[in-house]
């Protein structure tokens, strides 16, 4: 019987995506091999990449503005000098050149600045199959590695987009088979950090692992999904091991993993393995020519005596030796000296923790030190890929706060959200959603493109004489009806952000009543 491993579906996925070729994403890991660049340079090129993604729906004529201010809530950490010296060692190899107004990628190796030796870089480029081809990275996983990662996780990442995600038809396809094995082999990282990169990727929901019988294991490695719904808010809503996929579900992200026992094997026995070569020898004399100390004598036991038990139900060891395990079990208070996991994912033993810090006088007790304190919390969940709890702890002592990014604070808004309001808190009945905008045709997407590059060169008026003079087959009425559809399509943008905008404003409204009515029912004011 042959298993079907379904691949997910979607139009593009949740935030977005980003189009790189393989081309530029073995040119940016070959810098990094090579040390042209740092971590902190990979992670800068990527900020980059997200800053020309929230500028996408420009108008033609609006000019694009980018700042090292929003490139640092991207990258977090110190900035300043850090960021600046990042930009010019970009910039001296040809990966990124940096402008105000514009930001330009190296493409092809012919871009970079200088003779090198690139013959690692072709090795690598030949190990990846249809390396001719653009990958579509969603922008949650460009601002997870822009935020800090480690190089294992981004390895990774890497090898799961360029084998398990795909761009066809104007649509995200995402399933494939990937060996951690081979990442290892052509990232050159070792295989034991791959494997546990992966477990971490899995944990947090941004992957998901088929079960996979073993000779295709060996063979092709493990079938991967890589989520097209994941975002920061849905790491404690991964599902349970266990969980069957239906065949209707394509933006839904599911752990495929089963968790009843395997059955016993044909050999299966209840007998002790033989001794090894050490204990078969016989006893040997004492070496030892001193002998042992002499112990008080033991002192007998106390005679058991039988108690009736107090209920008159059955009375067995295995219910009370399941109420000890229940009590060893429970969670202990939450402490500063013992973080554990749980604290990290828990907003009530996490605003524990915050006045434990409040009181050693690590952080203040303002609203807004509260949230980044939370922020600290997700991004060493997200981030802290062997040791979160180390790394928070880490955090905390040495009042490291600047390594929080946008996305960690957004995270933490929404999550202190959910604690005070709950997922069940009533909202005011939303407004008719309007209908998505229509795809834009290929004519109308050149269009846009040319409006657009022209509008960010400074160059104004109409260049439909240039474009028929350089394609003969562009008529006036063709080029009439393409710029009425970038048009529409404007249009269109422009309603579907005014009715997001106006949703968060109505949700807000909604969630403050709630909140005074919450406070006047508990104190009394008036």
């Amino acid at each position: 019987m042959t298993t079907a491993y379904p691949k997910v579906k979607a139009r593009k996925p949740r935030g977005g995506f980003v189009l790189l070729t393989v081309q530029q994403l073995c040119l940016l890991w070959w810098a990094y091999r090579t040390r042209l660049v740092q971590l902190m340079d990979f992670r800068v090129w990527f900020a980059a990449q997200e800053m020309v993604a929230r500028r996408c729906q420009l108008a033609p004529d609006q000019v694009p503005e980018y700042t090292p201010k929003e490139l640092h809530g991207l990258v977090g950490g110190v900035g300043g000098e850090h960021l600046r010296a990042s930009l010019r060692r970009l910039e001296a190899l040809g990966l990124l050149i940096w402008s105000s107004t514009k930001l330009d990628f190296a493409t092809t190796p012919a871009d970079l600045q200088g003779a090198y030796d690139l013959t690692d870089f072709h090795i690598m480029h030949g190990a990846i199959p249809n390396h001719s081809r653009r990958v579509p990275v969603p922008r949650q996983a460009i601002r997870l590695i822009a935020g800090g990662c480690r190089v294992s996780v981004i390895a990774t990442m890497f090898g799961h987009m360029l084998r398990c995600l795909y761009y066809k038809d104007h649509r995200c396809i995402s399933g494939g088979w990937c060996k951690a094995s081979w990442i290892a082999e052509v990232f050159r990282v070792d295989l034991r950090t791959i494997k546990s990169a992966r477990k971490h990727l899995v944990s947090v929901g941004w992957l998901a692992m088929l079960p996979t019988s073993q000779v295709l294991c060996n063979r092709w490695g493990n079938y991967s999904l890589v989520s097209l719904s994941w975002q920061r808010a849905d790491m404690d809503k991964v599902p349970v091991q266990g969980a069957a996929i239906p065949s209707a579900a394509p933006l839904v992200f599911y752990e495929l993993q089963s968790t009843q026992l395997p059955p016993p094997p044909k050999l299966f026995t209840t007998e002790l393995p033989p001794l090894t070569k050490d204990y078969t020898k016989p006893f040997q004399d004492l070496k030892h020519q001193k002998p042992a100390l002499q112990t008080a004598p033991p002192q007998p036991a106390p005679a058991f005596q039988y108690t009736r038990p107090a209920s008159s139900g059955p009375s067995s060891g295995v219910e009370e030796q399941g109420k000890a395990n229940t009590k060893t079990l429970s969670l202990q208070p939450p402490t500063l000296r013992h973080i554990v996991p749980d604290d990290l994912s828990a907003t009530d033993r996490l605003l524990v923790l915050f006045e434990q810090v409040q009181a050693q006088g690590l952080i203040g007790k303002s609203d807004s030190e509260r949230l980044t304190f939370l922020a600290t919390a997700e991004h060493a969940r997200v981030r802290g890929a062997t040791n979160p709890c180390g790394l928070f702890a880490v955090l905390i002592r040495r009042q490291l706060w600047h390594y929080v990014t946008d996305s960690d604070e957004e995270a933490a808004y929404r999550r202190f959200k959910q604690h005070l309001y709950g997922l069940d808190a009533p909202r005011a009945a939303p407004v008719s959603p309007p209908c998505e905008p229509p795809a834009l045709s290929k004519d109308a997407a050149i269009v846009r493109y040319l409006q657009t590059e022209c509008a960010r060169a400074g160059l104004h008026g109409d260049v439909f004489g240039v474009v028929s003079r350089d394609d003969p087959s562009w008529t006036r009425a063709r080029w009439d009806r393409a710029v009425a559809e970038v048009a529409q399509a404007q249009v269109a943008w422009q309603q579907a952000t005014a009715h997001t905008r106006c949703g968060d404003v109505t949700g807000l409204r909604e969630a403050c009543g709630q909140w005074e009515a919450k406070m006047v029912d508990e104190d009394g004011w008036e």
